[in-house]
């Protein structure tokens, strides 16, 4: 049996298991046990943001595997006791552009794939006249390989909404944490490498029972696994071992506790089919929230696979605690960090590309026809819009979509100009509401503020400290503050 898919059949494994194969992030100087215990309060609401990517490793020219998925995880504190405490947990999937708040949106979309599995040819339309033999055979062989494709893409999102429920659809249930965050009941449990039950258990690590965590510590946990081959109905039962260590780490944020983590996950032999999950991460716990804070592990696994084509590939999980700006920032796609609409993590939109842009998408005559269009090259420079930083306010690429998303003669088919402007938007929205620390060029003076607005000679920030609006002017700013207001800036309204 190879090509295996993995699904825990043991709901008691320990929560340490849950996080090893979800990944944990994070920063702390570690002290005390006794100060991470788990220790919410009746009536507490707790956002986390989860994320998985995966990249296959391949061998050869086939395109490798890559996903990459976000959902938001959301528990409120029902009731605690001395040995532990009760919530309810929920989870928000995410789709291409944001949280997928309507729950019939995502059943449709199960519906369609479940009919587009039984029969591909459905979503083909019907198939056009005989005519010659010779092109009739042809277009016989055209369609088999677009049923096919068609049939393999609703397996895939079958296998995405069915076995990854907790990051593909809209799961609740209820979570009973004991104080050092061993999971005593949770909802559905789900295949490798994500066998975290619906997401709800990802963010807790389980604490060693003596409470000392400042030499660090180890958990291991043997349990059981069912082995499903990705082509057929064929199961099998193996062993599964899980070895994970924290070693305490120097904390980015004061108070919080941080551990460095090493994960090591072996089973599959005897069902004949061997599985090595390995992973070095972090985790990070706020003892005032008496909750988790952040945590990401990078996976190599191999045995295990995540559609049924390849066996080794690279997985990437990590969550992080949402405030309401940070949700934002996760909600739009960008790291949940205050360092998120920095150059490195936010590329910018270089002149050239915004007039390559400008080039592509710009109205042209009738007598052009549409089929001279470079499609592959107006997707390129579509997938550079969804993914940099906004150009200037009111620049000319971003006129000219306007103008073009107004005219419904204008060619915006395969060019989604709503989506990314509506992007645009939403990121100039973060960053005229996010608090960071403005500097002049020596460095020397230094300022917290929201970026307000931005005109040809200054900008206007709002000051922390005293909540009292300043207008600066840009030469007396640092480069790095130059180019931040000049890119998200809005600009000064006339009244």
């Amino acid at each position: 049996m190879n090509r295996t898919q993995f699904v825990w059949t043991k709901t008691g494994l320990s929560l340490a298991i849950l996080v090893l194969c979800v990944g944990v992030v994070l920063p702390g100087a570690a002290t005390n046990a006794e100060d991470v215990s788990y220790s919410p309060k009746v009536g507490d609401i707790f956002h986390y943001g989860v994320e998985y990517r995966i990249v296959e490793r391949t061998e050869g020219n086939r395109q490798p595997l890559m996903v990459r998925q976000r959902c938001r995880l959301r528990i409120k504190v029902l009731s605690e006791a001395s040995d532990g405490w009760v919530g309810k947990y929920d989870t928000l999937p995410f789709g291409s552009g944001g949280p997928i708040k309507n729950k019939q949106q995502v059943e449709r979309r199960l519906e369609t794939a479940e009919a587009e599995f039984k029969d591909p040819a459905s979503s083909l339309g019907p198939a056009m006249p005989a005519g010659d033999p010779t092109f009739a055979q042809m277009r016989n062989e055209s369609r088999q390989r677009m049923m096919a494709a068609a049939k393999e893409n609703a397996r895939r999102t079958l296998l995405e909404l069915n076995a990854y429920a907790g990051l593909y659809r809209h799961c609740s249930g209820e979570l009973h944490c004991s104080r050092l965050g061993e999971i005593k009941f949770r909802g559905d449990v789900g295949p490798l490498p994500f066998a975290t039950g619906t997401i709800a258990a990802l963010i807790f690590l389980e604490l060693p029972s003596n409470g000392m965590t400042e030499s660090g510590f180890s958990t291991r946990t043997n349990g059981s696994l069912t082995i499903r081959s990705a082509s057929s109905d064929q199961e099998a039962k193996s062993d599964l071992s899980i070895l994970s260590l924290q070693q305490p780490r120097e904390s980015i944020k004061l108070g919080h506790l941080a551990f460095d983590r090493e994960v090591e996950i072996a089973g599959g032999v005897t069902a004949g089919s061997q599985l090595t999950l390995s992973g070095s991460g972090m985790w990070e716990f706020s003892p005032k929230m008496g909750m988790p804070y952040a945590g990401s592990v990078d996976y190599e696994i191999e045995g295990s696979s995540y559609y049924g084509i390849a066996d080794k590939f690279d997985l990437r999980v990590g969550f992080h605690y949402l405030d309401p700006v940070r949700m934002r920032l996760f909600d739009a796609g960008l790291l949940p960090t205050p360092e998120a609409l920095d150059e490195e993590n936010l590329p910018r939109l270089t002149v050239q590309q915004q007039r390559e842009m400008v080039k592509q998408w710009e109205p042209k005559t009738k007598s052009r026809s549409r089929l001279s269009r470079n499609r592959n090259l107006e997707n390129q420079l579509r997938v550079i819009a969804l993914n940099s930083a906004p150009p200037p306010e009111n620049s000319r690429l971003e006129r000219m979509m306007k103008d073009m998303l107004a005219d419904d003669e204008s060619w915006t088919d395969t060019i989604d100009f709503e989506r990314i402007l509506d992007r645009w938007k939403n990121i100039r929205k973060i960053a005229t509401g996010f608090p960071r620390t403005w500097s002049d060029p020596s460095g020397e003076f230094k300022i917290r503020a929201i970026l307000q607005t931005v005109d040809g000679d200054g900008v206007s920030l709002r000051r922390l400290d005293n909540d009292q609006v300043i207008k600066v002017p840009l030469e007396k700013l640092s480069e790095k503050d130059v180019e931040f207001a000049k890119t998200f800036g809005v600009a000064k309204r006339i009244e």
